[in-house]
């Protein structure tokens, strides 16, 4: 019987092990601020980079969840087994996207910082790439 319950602590160990080594810390990443418009070199308008975070965002597969002025609620889902909510907070020179929530992307906010899935960051990073080549 001692050797079934110290298989189990083991499994259980060995599983607790897998969820850890699947987390890294969350990437918060810094204000992006958008050139002006190439065309004119007119300053962008707060609904221009809306549309541009948008656009981008799309192309990816994010969906707008809630939109009111200045702030853009996105949500990304892959393959019906991660969900990620941002913030894209937004104003006539550029935004920041800031993590909201998530399902099944082992999130965990500790005292020294939140981890997630390594895949947060990328998509996170991704989407930035995306939204600049948008803007251009």
């Amino acid at each position: 019987m001692k050797t079934k319950q110290w298989a189990l602590a083991l499994i259980l160990t060995a599983a607790m092990g897998a969820a850890t080594a699947r987390s890294v810390p969350l990437v918060e990443p810094e204000r992006v601020l958008l050139p002006t418009t190439s065309q004119t070199q007119a300053p962008r308008s707060a609904d221009s980079v809306r549309a541009t975070i948008i656009n981008g965002a799309q192309s990816l597969g994010w969906v707008v969840v809630k939109d009111e002025p200045g702030k853009l609620q996105l949500k990304y889902n892959k393959q019906n087994k991660h969900e990620v909510v941002i913030d894209a907070i937004y104003d006539a020179e550029g935004y920041q996207l800031k993590y909201v929530s998530s399902i099944n992307m082992n999130y965990s906010g500790l005292d020294t910082g939140a981890e997630i899935h390594p895949g947060y960051n990328r998509w996170i990073a991704n989407l930035i790439k995306t939204i600049g080549l948008v803007s251009q």
